[in-house]
């Protein structure tokens, strides 16, 4: 286990950030997905625009995280795939631009893994997800902020979110895997 600095302190076994707001940095925060096709093979995309906030309290259980992600920022590397899942067939991202999360619990695990519960709104149909959290480390960078290294993993129905009606229909019940693996990268910075 790493050891406490002046940008951190050890609780329940795993190395932790000071109490503050952070920021999650754009250009170094990215949430990717892996989905099943056809029975047979996997799909994997990303979305580029996140953005939102750690909250960390004095019992880190008592945190918060909010991510904002717009939907049209989805790349899978292939245009055609990406104009149809921006589609109303899948993510409709003209009527539902955002997809959000919002922690409600936050539950310590095995030193430095965290259990980050909470809703997940896609396509305005919410559902609750849990998150595999763990800190990656706590930095002053260069340029004197206090940078966070956050990694997550979940997993999330895409049924749940209505994303597999239309496939359902035009497949005749051939379903693909219906869970999808979503990853979550990101560095926040501790504000002022």
């Amino acid at each position: 286990m790493s050891e406490a600095t002046p940008t951190s302190r050890i609780l329940y076994g795993a190395l932790v950030p000071l109490p503050g707001v952070y920021t999650l940095d754009p250009v170094h925060t990215f949430v990717e997905f892996v989905s099943q096709h056809l029975v047979i093979g996997r799909v994997r995309g990303r979305f580029d625009d996140v953005s939102g906030k750690a909250t960390v309290a004095g019992d880190p259980r008592q945190s918060s995280l909010e991510v904002e992600i717009k939907a049209a920022s989805l790349s899978t590397h292939n245009a055609m795939r990406d104009a149809d899942l921006r589609s109303a067939r899948f993510f409709d991202v003209e009527a539902f631009p955002t997809i959000t999360f919002h922690s409600d619990k936050i539950v310590a695990e095995l030193a430095n893994h965290w259990t980050v519960e909470g809703p997940l709104t896609i396509r305005n149909v919410t559902h609750p997800v849990s998150f595999s959290l763990s800190i990656a480390g706590i930095i002053v960078d260069p340029w004197g902020a206090t940078r966070v290294g956050i990694h997550a993993r979940a997993q999330a129905s895409r049924k749940d979110f209505g994303l597999l009606a239309d496939l359902e229909r035009e497949t005749g019940g051939m379903l693909p895997g219906t869970d999808v693996v979503i990853s979550f990268e990101a560095e926040a910075l501790l504000q002022p």
